[in-house]
C-alpha cells in the first residue's frame, strides 16, 4: 500500500520532516458508550451540505466521497452498496452533514484578533475539513482492499521504519486505567515511538474532552477494537485493531501506554493511527507525526494556527493559552532550548508537548512531557506526571512554540482549570523509569 508521502514542517516536534443533526446522513455513534459509528446510515445527504455532504449547496467534494448520502455502512457488507456503491464502503453512516465551524468556531477566539498577525501558519484547507496536511490524500478513495484492510482487526500495520528491534506481542489492555475510569492525560506515556508530538495531542484531547475520547472507541470484548474515525473527504469510518502491540526485545511495552506500561485507550489509538496512515499518508512514518496530522482524523477539525518561538511576550503567551483553551480550543507545543527549572525539572527540544492551563497566576504556561515525567540531572521524576510550570520570563518566551488547534467534532466547554492528576495515577515503577524514551 505504499504511496507518496505528504511533507509538513512540525513545530515542536520529535522528528522534523519537511453537522449533525437528526437528518445529516452522517449517522451516530452506536452507543453511549460506544464510540464506532453505527452502519444505519441516517438521513438523507444533508439538505445544507457541508464537506463531502452531498447536499443541496455542496462543500467541500460535493456529492460525497463513495456517493450521495444514503445508509453507507461501517463494513462493506453494511451498506447498500459495498465498498464503492452508492453510500456504501467505508462511509460509516452517509456522507450529509454540516462544516465543522457551525459546531465550533475555527480560527484563533476573537479576544485574539490583535495578536493574529504574528501567526506563520494556518492549515485550514480548501480541499478538505482535515486541514493542508491531508491536502495530497484529499482525493483518494480507499480501495476494496484497503477498506478490508482499515475494517479486519487482524491485519496488521507494518512496523514503524523510524523504530529499531520492536515487535508486535498480544497485551492485555485496560481501557482506562486511571483513578475512576475516566480517561486522562496521565494515562498518556511515550516510550519507543518518536511521536511525540501526536502523543502531546491525544494530551491535548483528553484533556479538553474525556468523553469524547470515550465515545472514540468500541471495545468488542474479543480482544479487538473498533475506532470511529474521519477520511481526508470528511466520512466517518470505522478502523478496527487487535491487541497486539510494538514491544523491545525484552517485552517492554515501545507503544505509549498507561503508567506501569498497561496498554490503554491511547495505545489503541495510536495502533489505528498506523493503519489510517497507510491508506491515506499524511506523513510517512507514525515517527514525527504532528499534532496538526493526528488529531483530524479522529476530530474532523483541520484547522490550526502556530506561532514561532519569540512571536510572543510571555503575557502574550499566557493570553493564547488561557484564551484558547477556554473556548475549546486543543493545543500543542515546544521547546527550542534545553533549559532547567528551579526545582530541577529540564525541558526536551526536538519534542511536543501538551500545553494546559497556567497552574498559578505566577505560571506563563504549563506543559506535558508525553513522557509522563520529567528529566532531570538525576533521572526521571514522575510527580507531576511530566508537566513543566513555566515561569512568566522573556528567555523562557523565546523558547516556546504553539500550535492551536480547532477541536472539530471534539468541541466541548472549554477548559479553564489546571491539570491536577491524583497521585495514585502518576506512580511509575522504578523499572519504568529506566527505560529509554523517545522523542
Amino acid at each position: 500500500m505504499a504511496k507518496a508521502c505528504a511533507i509538513a514542517i512540525v513545530l515542536g516536534c520529535c522528528v522534523m520532516v519537511s453537522g449533525c443533526g437528526p437528518n445529516s446522513g452522517i449517522g451516530e455513534p452506536a452507543s453511549q458508550d460506544s464510540g464506532a459509528w453505527d452502519s444505519a446510515g441516517g438521513g438523507n445527504g444533508g439538505a445544507v451540505g457541508g464537506f463531502s455532504s452531498g447536499g443541496a449547496d455542496g462543500g467541500y467534494n460535493s456529492g460525497g466521497a463513495s456517493g450521495s448520502g444514503g445508509v453507507g455502512g461501517a463494513q462493506p457488507s453494511d451498506g447498500s452498496g459495498g465498498a464503492t456503491g452508492s453510500g456504501g464502503g467505508i462511509v460509516a453512516g452517509g456522507t450529509g452533514g454540516v462544516p465543522t465551524s457551525a459546531l465550533c468556531p475555527s480560527g484563533l477566539p476573537a479576544s485574539l484578533s490583535d495578536l493574529a498577525h504574528l501567526a506563520n501558519d494556518d492549515t485550514t484547507s480548501t480541499k478538505t475539513p482535515l486541514g493542508t496536511r491531508y491536502d495530497e490524500v484529499a482525493g483518494h478513495i480507499a480501495s476494496a482492499e484497503e477498506v478490508s484492510f482499515l475494517h479486519d482487526a487482524q491485519q496488521q500495520p507494518a512496523i514503524p521504519s523510524s523504530t529499531s528491534g520492536l515487535s508486535l506481542k498480544a497485551l492485555p489492555v485496560t481501557l482506562y486505567p486511571s483513578l475512576g475510569g475516566a480517561p486522562q492525560p496521565a494515562d498518556i506515556n511515550q516510550h519507543a515511538i518518536g511521536n511525540c508530538d501526536g502523543d502531546a495531542a491525544y494530551g491535548s484531547l483528553v484533556y479538553a474532552n474525556p468523553d469524547f475520547v470515550k465515545r472514540l472507541i468500541t471495545d468488542n470484548h474479543d480482544g479487538t477494537f473498533t475506532v470511529a474515525m474521519y477520511d481526508p473527504q470528511g466520512n466517518r469510518l470505522n478502523v478496527s485493531i487487535d491487541n497486539q502491540f510494538l514491544v523491545d526485545g525484552n517485552g517492554n511495552i515501545g507503544a505509549v501506554s498507561g503508567k506501569n506500561g498497561v496498554a490503554d485507550w491511547a495505545t489503541v489509538l495510536e495502533k489505528t493511527t498506523m493503519k489510517y496512515i497507510e491508506v491515506w499518508p499524511v506523513i510517512g512514518d507514525i515517527g514525527g507525526i504532528g499534532s496538526e496530522h493526528q488529531l483530524p482524523m479522529f476530530t474532523r477539525g483541520g484547522g490550526s494556527i502556530a506561532f514561532a518561538r519569540g512571536a510572543l511576550s510571555p503575557s502574550e503567551l499566557t493570553r493564547v493559552i488561557e484564551a484558547s483553551l477556554a473556548e475549546g480550543k486543543l493545543i500543542s507545543g515546544g521547546f527550542g532550548v534545553e533549559l532547567a527549572l528551579a526545582n530541577g525539572f529540564k525541558t526536551v527540544t526536538a519534542h511536543g508537548y501538551t500545553v494546559m492551563f497556567p497552574k498559578a497566576p505566577t505560571i506563563m504556561a504549563s506543559m506535558r512531557n508525553p513522557w509522563g515525567v520529567a528529566p532531570t540531572d538525576n533521572g526521571y521524576n514522575g510527580s507531576t506526571d511530566g508537566v513543566l510550570d513555566i515561569p512568566p520570563d522573556s528567555t523562557w518566551a523565546g523558547t516556546i512554540d504553539l500550535r492551536v488547534i480547532d477541536p472539530g467534532e471534539a468541541c466541548g466547554d472549554g477548559v479553564t482549570a489546571p491539570y491536577a492528576p491524583a497521585q495514585e495515577d502518576v506512580r511509575e515503577s522504578p523499572a519504568m523509569l529506566q527505560l529509554p524514551r523517545a522523542r
